[in-house]
């Protein structure tokens, strides 16, 4: 495998399982030095599926020290600015300086109209998957500047193009994902840092599974026909795998797309075709 990534310092948020791992695991591959972080615990208030606690994230570092890189994982809760800081700090400290920041971290809750939902689901949707992007890029801006150049990919979602009935804070913090990015990379070119998203449809992830899960309980479907019915939104009924994510963010992390800024790609199944 060509090391395209050799003496590049990269951060993914959120990267103790599922897609976040998958982009990980992608960088230490192509000889990345790489920085993790999740919550770090098994509970999150607003969330009714476990979080990735603790020990997933200290199996990921040790199946990315296995590329023979630097890495380093570190339990952070995105909404706290201090640890965000601290962990930023402790890459730079750590690897030298910073090159790519892929802001991953993010939860799903609710399927139930915006009025019903309490103030602490939606504010706390807001918080991590929104509100965090604008803070992990705050504490790694000054130093892609001191690199001379770098890349920030942020994951929003195909949800934040479109309206996803039972999902408004879901889809207001991803929209909210898709206006920050826009407006970062016309902020951060003249430093020749690229901000773009990737906005996936339905990845086969814990996060979706549990979804598909409420809806079977709440229908009397089966498991497989819920996710079924989450994928009539796609034109191509197929799940979107964590791999195929990752490849879109190593293609806005490269050199190839060093002209590319301001772009939301849809990873989506053609979700947002029409």
């Amino acid at each position: 495998m060509v090391k395209e990534f050799a003496g590049k310092s990269v951060i993914v948020t959120g990267a103790a399982r599922g897609q976040g791992r998958e982009m990980a695991l992608q960088f230490a591959a192509r000889g990345a030095n790489v920085a993790i972080c999740d919550l770090g615990t098994d509970r999150l208030a607003t969330v009714d599926y476990e979080m990735s606690g603790g020990n997933l994230l200290g199996e990921t570092a040790t199946t990315l020290r296995e590329h023979g890189n630097k890495v380093i994982a570190h339990a952070c809760d995105v909404r706290d600015q201090q640890a965000v800081e601290a962990f930023v700090e402790a890459t730079v400290a750590a690897f030298g300086g910073l090159d790519i920041v892929v802001n991953n971290a993010g939860i799903l809750s609710g399927n139930r109209p915006v009025h019903e939902m309490s103030e602490e689901q939606f504010t706390t949707m807001i918080d991590i998957n929104l509100t965090a992007v604008w803070r992990v890029s705050k504490a790694a801006v000054p130093h892609l500047i001191a690199r001379g150049g770098g890349r920030i990919v942020n994951i929003a979602s195909a949800a934040g193009l479109v309206g996803a009935p039972g999902f408004g804070h879901y889809c207001a913090a991803k929209h909210g994902v898709v206006g920050l990015t826009k407006t970062m990379a016309a902020e951060l070119a003249p430093h020749s840092i690229t901000v773009n998203a990737i906005c996936p449809g339905l990845v086969d992830t814990r996060m979706v599974e549990h979804s598909a899960g409420q809806l079977a309980r709440q229908t009397g479907m089966s498991e497989d026909e819920a996710y079924d019915a989450f994928l009539s939104v796609h034109h191509i009924k197929e799940r979107i795998t964590p791999v195929q994510t990752a490849a879109a963010v190593l293609y806005l992390a490269s050199e190839l797309a060093r002209t590319t800024t301001g772009a939301c790609i849809p990873v989506d199944g053609g979700w947002t075709a029409t």
